[in-house]
């Protein structure tokens, strides 16, 4: 990789877009050009087959495009390295090639790093001005799901990016200058976030549009590869340790909920109402102790005294809040329905549960360590609402 000339370099990963291929060229060329960014863009080809490399070829003498071909469908992620490896430009980006990405947006997310100290601008659909077109309920989803299971799995990395699946972005080379990125899949994004000395980032709104030409690539096999990659950046990143901690903690304060909610039932003649709050911030004290001595110990040095939002302590207790309600509602509604207590109080642990591992997990693992900077206008929006 050699960078640090003061241009862009533009990776276009491409499998069978002879229909987009030029229209993307250009458009991005234009942009860039427009907005006064030296730039060269680079096509990495996996063998199409239907004349996408050679249309980009046809370009060379209008465009600074140079066209590397690989032999056989080798995966979008590692396309990407692939180009940036013969990059020159001290900021290093990528665009799809179906268009449903729109080129524009590079000039803004280059003008955005250029103006900061920002390592990586990410475009985002999840940001104000941002969204997607079209898209049924199921599709959205899934989308969802992908991008909540990402922040869910490398809590530590991911949790401040409102769109880590995001496929157009532009890094700093020299964030990522040392690092071995071994990309699995399609989501090159999370690679660089888990690998890269990334820490401040600007995110820039965009529509992401339908598909206009060709087909879509993704299909089971895409799936399997994102959940690996997951899998191999958890173990990477030292994540999956954490994890592993962090999960006994949980498991020991339920233990402390159930146990300690039946014996003060056992005391006040069966009645729950009193125990159940008692128990759960006992359970909510000792999960916290456990998680700030143990879990998260080694990352206090590197964390502020006082977390993002207010003490440690307060702030666990805000994101725990609505978890803890559920638990509190449904133990005693178990309890004043006949159930035994000991029951119930497992039931609304196991929803206490439930509820901080799909929404809150990003959130909570950021209480003890160093959270991404967000840049801009996204950065004083996040703001308010911390």
């Amino acid at each position: 990789m050699e960078f640090g000339r003061h241009m862009i370099s533009v990776v276009i990963p491409t499998y069978k877009e002879a229909d987009s291929i030029q229209e993307v060229i250009r458009r991005t060329s234009a942009a860039l050009t427009q907005s006064g960014e030296e730039h060269e863009l680079i096509v990495v080809d996996d063998n199409s087959g239907d004349g996408t490399a050679e249309l980009a070829e046809a370009l060379k003498g209008e465009f600074h495009v140079r066209v590397l071909r690989r032999t056989g469908r080798l995966g979008l992620a590692t396309a990407v390295v692939d180009g940036w490896q013969v990059a020159r430009g001290d900021l290093l980006a990528v665009i799809d090639a179906d268009l449903q990405h729109p080129p524009e947006i590079l000039a803004a997310l280059a003008a955005a790093l250029r103006r900061s100290n920002a390592d990586l601008g990410v475009a985002s659909r999840y940001v104000a001005g941002g969204g997607t077109s079209g898209w049924q309920f199921r599709r959205r989803m899934i989308s969802w799901g992908a991008t909540h299971l990402a922040a869910t799995v490398l809590p530590l990395k991911l949790g401040a990016i409102s769109d880590p699946m995001s496929g157009m972005f532009v890094v700093r080379a020299s964030v990522i200058a040392g690092s071995e990125l071994a990309p699995l899949g399609y989501k090159i994004l999370l690679e660089v976030l888990a690998k890269g000395r990334i820490e401040r980032v600007v995110e820039v709104p965009y529509q992401f549009e339908e598909r206009a030409r060709g087909s879509s690539k993704l299909g089971l096999r895409q799936y399997g590869e994102y959940l690996a990659h997951l899998a191999r950046l958890s173990f990477a990143t030292g994540q999956f340790r954490s994890w592993i901690a962090y999960s006994l903690v949980g498991l020991s304060g339920a233990v402390i909920d159930i146990g300690l909610m039946g014996w003060m039932a056992g005391i006040v003649a069966g009645n729950a109402v009193p125990a159940v709050p008692v128990a759960i911030e006992a359970a909510l004290m000792w999960n916290f102790l456990w998680n700030e001595n143990v879990t998260f110990a080694g990352r206090l040095e590197h964390a502020s005294a006082r977390a993002v939002g207010g003490p440690r302590l307060w702030l666990y207790h805000k994101v725990c809040l609505p978890g803890a309600i559920l638990n509190a509602v449904l133990t005693l509604f178990l309890a004043t329905h006949g159930v035994c207590v000991a029951f119930a109080a497992a039931a609304g642990v196991v929803l206490d549960g439930a509820v901080n591992l799909l929404f809150n997990v990003p959130a909570i693992w950021r209480i003890w360590t160093p959270r991404v900077s967000l840049s801009g206008a996204h950065a004083a929006e996040q703001e308010q609402r911390a």
